[in-house]
């Protein structure tokens, strides 16, 4: 088979899988402190999160390293 059809043929063979979208690494869902009964499982939610270098979620909405503060404490 000629070099240049073999080519072609690669190539359409491989465009279906190169159409498709990738999937997110990691589905990302965003919780609010409604989502939480306590703030004590907020807390907990939002340090393995990353907070508080990082609030993905926005729960530390004053910056101090407490999430939800708004939320009975137990």
């Amino acid at each position: 088979m000629p070099r240049t059809r073999r080519s072609v043929l690669l190539a359409l063979a491989a465009a279906p899988a190169l159409a498709l979208p990738a999937a997110p690494a990691l589905a990302f869902r965003d919780r609010d402190c409604g989502d939480f009964k306590t703030q004590r499982q907020a807390q907990r939610f939002f340090r393995r999160a990353g907070g508080p270098r990082e609030d993905p979620h926005r729960l530390d909405s004053d910056h101090d390293g407490k999430a939800c503060e708004d939320l009975p404490r137990r």
